[in-house]
């Protein structure tokens, strides 16, 4: 109970931002009238609504048969760090992903955010038996792969990702190339 507490406490605070900003740009819009409020309100809506889209995904279940199409993950990724100032790439040849690995790259999405707390960029390179991923930026944390001993959100999804992988019979590698500011993750069965 207390892994479900965390979790909503941070998908309500993640949604807080842009839900003050719409009632907060329609308070001031009601007060003057100024029409260019109407697109800081839309704006914040949208956000709300990526955020929205993309903690449902991560969190439904599915049936292990269930394959993702490779273009729904992209954009849902994509839209989803760009609200946290995180560009994203997405390299495959691959047209769908099976479920397990499909949930092990929306994880990896959820957790780049806590990685990247100022931004950055993130690369996944993807095929039917392994993902690897980079991501770049400054003050990049590293998490670490061992269970984790404060419950915290980011420790959560990160768990979350391992027992995925675990599951799926994937294993993980980490590792700090060229200095700080970028991390290399290989992800092979």
């Amino acid at each position: 109970m207390q892994t479900e507490n965390v979790l909503i406490a941070r998908v309500c605070h993640d949604l807080i931002t842009p839900c003050n900003a719409i009632n907060l740009g329609i308070e001031a819009y009601e007060m003057s009238e100024d029409r260019s409020l109407l697109s800081s309100i839309k704006d914040s809506a949208s956000k709300a609504n990526t955020i929205l889209k993309f903690v449902r995904e991560l969190f439904l279940s599915k049936d292990d048969d269930f394959l993702y199409s490779v273009n729904f993950l992209k954009n849902l990724i994509s839209e989803y760090l760009e609200i946290y100032n995180i560009g994203c790439n997405f390299v495959t040849d691959e047209t769908d992903l099976s479920c397990l690995l499909g949930k092990v790259v929306l994880y990896n999405g959820a957790v780049m955010k806590e990685l990247m707390p100022i931004g950055g960029r993130v690369m996944f390179n993807v095929g039917k038996d392994y993902a690897n991923i980079v991501y770049t930026g400054n003050n990049i944390l590293e998490i670490d792969t061992l269970i984790p001993e404060e419950l915290s959100y980011r420790n959560i999804i990160r768990f979350k990702l391992l027992e995925l992988l675990k599951i799926s019979g994937f294993s993980i590698n980490s590792s700090m190339e060229k200095g700080e500011g970028k991390i290399v993750e290989t992800l092979n069965k």
